[in-house]
C-alpha cells in the first residue's frame, strides 16, 4: 500500500469525503514533491496534486501516486476536477491559514469545509529504512562539519557569527541543501540561553563554546549540539555540569526501550539532573522527532504521551543552563530499534579542549 492509499483509509475516521493537505512536508512524504508551493487532495476516488506553473515540469518528474493539476491564477481552480456532487472536505486546522480557509469557503461554494486534525504527521513518525538512511547521511555531514570547525576557532579572533558562517558554508561545501534551523553558536554566559543567537563577539580563551546546528540532505534533516572548552583549564563547576549532562544523556540512550512513552524517556535524563541539584536549570524537552522536518513528532518531553515504536527517530539533548555562568547541551539523533536505541550521531561526547 502506498502512502496516499494509507491516508485514504483515514477518511472515515476524519468523517470527510476528501482531505486537502496544505503542509509541504506532508505533501513531500505522500508524493515526493520537493518544491515550495503545493496542495494535495485525497478522496476515495481522487488523488490530485495541485501547484502553479513554476513547478509544471518538476511535478511531472517528482510526483507519484497522484494526478497533477497546474493552476494559472489561483489554487481554487482545482474545483473543476472535483465531482459535481457536493462533498465534505477536511482541511488540517494546524496547517492552514485563516486567509486560505476563508478563500476556500468562498470559492468552493456548495462544498462543506471542516477543520480536522492533521492525519499525516503521525503517519510520518515511524520511518522506513530508506528514510533512516537519509537521516544518517544528513547527520554524517553534520559530524564532518563538527570535526572541521574545531580547527577554525581562533581565540581572540573568531566571533560567534564567524563560526556560524563557517558552519553554514561547510554545509554547502559538503553537499547539504541548507541549514535545518538557525545555527546556534554561543560562548560564556551567553550559552546559558538555550536558543542563543550568534553575536559579533570574539570567542575568548578559557571559555566554553556551545554549537547547535543541522542541515537538510535529500530532504531529511540532522540536528546536533556539542559543547567544548576553548583553552586548557575548564573550571571545576563547568566540568561537573558537563559530566552531569553527559551521564544523563547516556542514561537516556542506554535505558530507553520500545513501548516507553516520550514522557518516560524524558524522565530518564531529567531525574538524574534533578538529583544532581540542577533541575531548575533544565527547562526544555529532552528531545523531538526528526525527519522531513527538524522538529516533528514524537515529543520526548513531559508532555510526550506517545509510545515510542521501533523506527521512530528523535533527539536526546539534555542541558544545564546556569545564568551568568555557562550552558552545556549534548545532543544526538537516535533511532528506536526492537532492543533499544541506535545512536546515529558519531561525534565524540567527551569534553573536548581546543
Amino acid at each position: 500500500m502506498n502512502r496516499i492509499d494509507a491516508l485514504r483509509e483515514k477518511l472515515d475516521q476524519l468523517n470527510v469525503d476528501i482531505y486537502l493537505e496544505t503542509k509541504l512536508a506532508n505533501i513531500r512524504y505522500l508524493t515526493g514533491f520537493s518544491g515550495s508551493n503545493a496542495y494535495l487532495l485525497v478522496g476515495r476516488d481522487i488523488s490530485l496534486f495541485v501547484s502553479d506553473g513554476r513547478y509544471k515540469e518538476q511535478s511531472r518528474e517528482e510526483v507519484k501516486d497522484a494526478d497533477i493539476f497546474i493552476y494559472t491564477r489561483e489554487i481554487t481552480e482545482f474545483k473543476e476536477k472535483l465531482p459535481e456532487i457536493k462533498l465534505r472536505i477536511g482541511v488540517p486546522k494546524a496547517n492552514i491559514t485563516c486567509e486560505l480557509f476563508e478563500k476556500l469557503k468562498e470559492k468552493l461554494e456548495g462544498f462543506e469545509l471542516v477543520l480536522v486534525d492533521d492525519p499525516v504527521s503521525p503517519m510520518r513518525m515511524v520511518k522506513s529504512e530508506d528514510e533512516i538512511e537519509k537521516i544518517r547521511r544528513s547527520q554524517e555531514v553534520t559530524d564532518r562539519i563538527f570535526t572541521e570547525i574545531l580547527n577554525r576557532v581562533k581565540p581572540g579572533e573568531t566571533t560567534e557569527l564567524d563560526i556560524a558562517a563557517e558552519i553554514e558554508y561547510l554545509m554547502k561545501k559538503f553537499g547539504a541543501e541548507k541549514p535545518s534551523f538557525d545555527t546556534i553558536v554561543a560562548t560564556g554566559p551567553h550559552s546559558a540561553l538555550p536558543h542563543a543567537k550568534p553575536r559579533k563577539v570574539k570567542v575568548k580563551n578559557e571559555t566554553n563554546l556551545l554549537m547547535d546546528f543541522g542541515n537538510y540532505l535529500e530532504g531529511y534533516s540532522s540536528d546536533m549540539t556539542r559543547t567544548v572548552w576553548v583553552g586548557e583549564n575548564p573550571p571545576e563547576e563547568f566540568v561537573k555540569i558537563y559530566n552531569i549532562v553527559k551521564e544523563a544523556q547516556e542514561r537516556a540512550e542506554e535505558e530507553a526501550k520500545p513501548g516507553m512513552t516520550g514522557k518516560e524517556i524524558d524522565a530518564l535524563a531529567r531525574e538524574m539532573i534533578e538529583k544532581a541539584g540542577y533541575g531548575e536549570f533544565f527547562g526544555h524537552s529532552l528531545g523531538h522527532g526528526v525527519g522531513l522536518e527538524v522538529h516533528e513528532l514524537p515529543r520526548i518531553s513531559v508532555l510526550g504521551e506517545t509510545k515510542i515504536e521501533p523506527g521512530m527517530v528523535f533527539t536526546v539533548e539534555p542541558g544545564i543552563y546556569v545564568p551568568g555562568f555557562a550552558g552545556v547541551r549534548i545532543e544526538d539523533i537516535v533511532v528506536m530499534r526492537e532492543d533499544g536505541v541506535e545512536v546515529i550521531t558519531r561525534s565524540p561526547k567527551n569534553l573536548i579542549k581546543i
